[in-house]
């Protein structure tokens, strides 16, 4: 029975990560990833024109868990009636978390999430602008709820990212971790103080 393109793309996918976490994206070649994945050569370029496409394709996949490790804890927020400030401070608790866990996965699998790569780096562009959309998302709701207070909610996403890029890659893996879960609580506890809607005396 033959293999699928979804299978035969999956075999490529897995083989590369495990090539790429262990050797970076520069010193992994078509060849190994082929080997690795025991397939030819030819069915890795029917899948895949060339390694940038495999690298990209990887980063877009580690952006996305990360992305999907947000929008849950916006659901688990949810479901517990939490206010607007703490279901931020939650997705961007997840984003942190999912770093530190891909960072600690092995010498060079942080290079999908942030190196000199342009795949790397296209994927990372539309990471940052997916996440600015869900923060905005947020921050509207807030608004309407009547509990924030924000003049423009996609500025403020975007300032609001600015803020918290020191927990972004590659910064992020500069530190100790809880060291940069400590600096996190801190930098919420000012984001939250500036996006809550405060009564104002008469």
């Amino acid at each position: 029975m033959g293999t699928s393109e979804a299978e035969r793309r999956k075999l490529i996918l897995d083989a590369a990560r495990r090539l790429l976490s262990h050797y970076g994206p520069h010193k992994t070649t078509i060849a190994e990833i082929a080997r690795e994945a025991a397939i030819g050569v030819g069915s890795v370029y029917l899948e895949f024109p060339s390694k940038e496409a495999i690298i990209g394709a990887l980063s877009e996949l580690e952006h996305a868990r990360i992305l999907e490790a947000m929008e849950r804890a916006i659901a688990k927020k949810k479901a517990k009636n939490a206010s607007f400030a703490d279901q931020i401070a939650a997705i961007l608790d997840a984003r942190v978390e999912m770093l530190l866990e891909r960072g600690g996965e092995g010498l060079h699998t942080k290079d999908l999430l942030h190196c000199g790569n342009p795949s790397v780096k296209d994927a990372q562009t539309r990471f940052e602008q997916s996440e600015r959309t869900l923060i905005a998302r947020l921050l509207r709701e807030g608004i309407e709820a009547g509990e924030l207070e924000v003049d423009d909610a996609d500025r403020t996403a975007a300032a609001m990212l600015r803020a918290y890029a020191a927990f972004s890659a590659p910064k992020i893996f500069w530190e100790a971790e809880h060291e940069v879960r400590e600096m996190l609580r801190a930098v919420h506890e000012l984001v939250k103080f500036g996006i809550t809607r405060r009564v104002r005396r008469r």
